[in-house]
């Protein structure tokens, strides 16, 4: 059973509110499916330029990011990202990726998974500390 995420805010509890970005659809669908049932509220963008979109509209506990996708890719999105006020930016922001390793996030608050990857791990990653 998976265990339920949720961020606390004063001493009353709310739904993690996290933003899946993917542009392979099913990998997408599988995620946010997962992260939905631990108890978490999901959205989800095909690429960066849609999550950024998301991003400067609505306020999002968590960042969750390919990092290879066309239009705008991960790397690119995690920068214009950083660049939000802190009211705007995820709390904490997970990158994943088959194609790259965790050195092309050098220097960046930015946690990484490689896929494929251990679901209940990405869930304690999703629960755990901001970056």
């Amino acid at each position: 059973m998976l265990s339920p995420l949720s961020a606390t805010t004063s001493s009353v509890h709310k739904k993690l509110r996290v933003l899946v970005v993917d542009d392979h659809a099913p990998t997408r669908m599988a995620i946010s499916r997962l992260i939905r049932q631990a108890g978490s509220e999901v959205i989800t963008a095909r690429d960066g330029e849609e999550a950024l979109g998301y991003l400067l509209t609505q306020r999002f506990d968590v960042l969750l990011t390919d990092l290879r996708m066309p239009v705008m890719d991960g790397v690119e999105l995690l920068h214009h990202t950083m660049k939000l006020p802190d009211t705007q930016r995820p709390c904490r922001i997970i990158a994943i990726s088959g194609e790259y390793d965790a050195g092309v996030l050098h220097g960046q608050p930015v946690q990484f998974m490689s896929k494929p990857f251990d679901i209940n791990a990405l869930l304690d990653m999703l629960g755990g500390k901001p970056n």
